[in-house]
């Protein structure tokens, strides 16, 4: 029975780890002007998009324009940013032509009964949908709050109750291999099992990772911070921006 659940829950997080974010990809320039290449190869192209927190026009060709009127009306700047009335816009405001804000501009997200505050500096990636997912401006550390519901898993409640720990070890293990550290840690929101990755190139991401998970009820629930983690204090953020 215990394989059986970790079976279920296996499939529960490898859905939630394919549909992460990747990374950011980058600027690139030939002699026809600058474009953004996306991680998967892809690039924008025939209208507006949110690059790093400001909002771009790319032509059909996808060259981003310049210095100029915007074919729908609206003004970019010498870096191709739209500007209103000289002042930059940020993925605040609400996208040219749209009347709904691209990021909606709280702090904070909620989730099953849990607020997260966004911290200071990161900016909600909306175009994900199995949770909230936000990155910082350079873009280095992505964090993931997370919450699946799973109703299978009701018939395995008395189990889960008293063996989850070990039956999350495997799940990791299976998820993302062994982890470099591992603890079960209590936080206001209650208790979680914390599994760090100081090389979490295996699963797609340039950096370490930590992922705080547990199940609740029939819900896998799950905070991940990875990246360029170096000075960042994941258990205090789980502390203070998690309720």
């Amino acid at each position: 029975m215990r394989k059986k659940i970790l079976a279920i829950v296996v499939a529960g997080l490898i859905a939630m780890g394919l549909s992460m974010p990747v990374f950011a990809g980058e600027w690139k320039q030939d002699e026809a002007g600058w474009w953004y290449q996306n991680d998967d190869g892809s690039y924008p192209n025939s209208g507006w998009t949110w690059v790093d927190g400001r909002c771009y026009y790319f032509t059909p060709e996808g060259y981003c324009i310049v210095d100029t009127q915007t074919p729908d009306g609206y003004t970019v700047d010498a870096s191709g940013a739209w500007v209103i009335d000289g002042v930059m816009q940020t993925q605040e405001t609400p996208q040219p032509g749209n009347t709904q804000a691209a990021v909606v501009s709280t702090t904070t997200v909620q989730m099953d009964g849990m607020t997260f505050t966004i911290p200071e500096g990161y900016v909600q990636d909306t175009s994900q949908t199995s949770g909230v997912f936000m990155f910082n401006e350079s873009q280095a550390v992505a964090i993931g709050f997370i919450s699946v519901d799973n109703p299978e898993l009701a018939e395995y409640q008395e189990l889960l109750n008293t063996l989850q720990g070990i039956i999350l070890d495997g799940v990791m293990n299976d998820f993302a291999g062994p982890p470099s550290a591992k603890a079960t840690k209590q936080f206001q929101t209650g208790e979680w099992y914390s599994y760090y990755y100081l090389d979490a190139s295996s699963m797609g991401i340039p950096g370490s990772m930590y992922i705080y998970v547990r199940v609740r009820g029939t819900k896998l629930q799950m905070m991940i911070f990875a990246g360029n983690l170096s000075g960042i204090d994941t258990d205090w953020i789980m502390s203070n921006n998690l309720r």
